[in-house]
């Protein structure tokens, strides 16, 4: 964390909007694309962000350390995203929020084969468990470590380590299966 960072989170907790409306520039949007992920949801990972900071205005003075304002952050999130997934879901096409990298080649085939795998890859991580997704969410997309995942997600780090663990064999399955499919498809065709 930098000194201006530092200084904005000091100057929001002591109410100054203006410091708030920087560090809601700051993370608006990797707090809305790790809500959409454990979401899935666009809609609902708006709601997701928009209410993560009010949260975070509001308890604002409970966060004792500047330093850690970022996993403090992530926790409100964690588990306001986990309040709407269990309330309900609404449906809304993927598109619209994952952000596709685009492929760097000549060949139109590898652009069709590296967009099939990165919807199975999509698709089996929103198949995972939510607090299975969350761990894997923040521990790949956010490079948190297990000990900031715990404390975000509220458990220990051996939990974290389990679901992370069992996440990724569940991943493996999940991809296996897809990659025979995708064989057999191709032997049928």
């Amino acid at each position: 964390m930098d000194g201006t960072e530092r200084e904005m989170i000091i100057r929001m907790q002591q109410g100054e909007d203006e410091a708030f409306s920087w560090l809601f520039r700051k993370y608006q949007s990797r707090v809305l694309r790790m809500a959409y992920l454990i979401s899935g949801n666009y809609a609902d990972s708006e709601d997701i962000v928009q209410e993560t900071f009010v949260k975070c205005y509001t308890y604002r003075r409970h966060l004792r350390e500047p330093e850690r304002f970022e996993p403090w952050l992530y926790q409100i999130m964690t588990r306001t995203a986990w309040r709407m997934v269990k309330k309900g879901r609404r449906e809304q096409p993927a598109e619209e929020i994952r952000e596709e990298e685009p492929l760097r080649t000549d060949a139109p085939l590898e652009a069709v084969i590296y967009s099939e795998e990165r919807t199975a890859l999509w698709e089996a991580v929103q198949s995972l468990e939510l607090r299975q997704r969350t761990a894997v969410v923040l521990y790949y997309y956010n490079q948190m470590s297990t000990r900031e995942i715990a404390k975000a997600m509220g458990c220990l780090e051996g939990t974290v380590k389990s679901r992370l663990h069992t996440a990724r064999k569940n991943l493996k399955q999940k991809l296996d299966a897809w990659e025979k499919e995708a064989l057999y498809e191709k032997r049928t065709v």
